[in-house]
């Protein structure tokens, strides 16, 4: 009777490891982290990130799980400086650090990686309201079905293509809402495309 428990004993403590293991291992799948857009974050998190982003372009967003929660990570560029913001999935600001200063090659090195960054597609709603006001003004009316956010030189620009009397029209805006640009695509640049 009393190998009878033994043995007993020893089968549950292999499957309670097992389930352990295999807990370890889901943990660690699920908190993975992945880059989200600003529409894909909850509307309170969106809401906090804009308000601490004091009208700069947000960057890159990151979702991420730490001890069980999820956290979202807000890379913007405030007064020149990179600043990460993080919140919780209910809205509330986990913290706001700005990156330290790294030595010149550091510094000319991001320079270089901020030249080639890519274009992001982001909402009319998710953009300074400078910025936005600016768009609207120079759109006379057209409708802005997209904006793409990009860093030139280190500077946050946005820019819209809309039509206006038939023609399609380019519109670049910085971020504190002055206009950059306003081209019509000529039409040979069009078919040369």
């Amino acid at each position: 009777m009393k190998s009878r428990h033994v043995r007993l004993a020893v089968v549950l403590l292999i499957a309670g490891l097992a389930l352990a293991i295999a807990a370890i291992a889901t943990q660690q799948m699920v908190e993975d982290e992945r880059e989200v857009s600003i529409e894909e974050v909850p509307a309170d998190v969106m809401t906090t990130i804009l308000a601490e982003a004091e009208g700069a372009a947000i960057g890159e967003i990151e979702m991420d799980t730490e001890d069980g929660q999820v956290v979202y990570e807000a890379e913007v560029i405030i007064d020149g400086q990179e600043v990460d913001i993080e919140v919780a999935a209910d809205g509330t600001l986990l913290g706001k650090e700005a990156d330290e200063g790294e030595d010149d090659e550091d510094d000319e090195a991001d320079d270089e990686d901020d030249d080639e960054e890519e274009e992001q597609i982001v909402s009319l709603d998710a953009i300074p309201e400078a910025v936005k006001a600016t768009l609207e003004k120079e759109a006379a009316g057209a409708e802005i079905k997209e904006v793409d956010m990009e860093t030139e030189d280190g500077v946050t620009v946005y820019e819209a293509e809309v039509i206006v009397d038939g023609q399609e029209v380019d519109i670049k805006v910085a971020a504190d809402g002055t206009l950059l640009a306003k081209e019509v695509e000529n039409e040979d640049e069009a078919d040369d495309d």
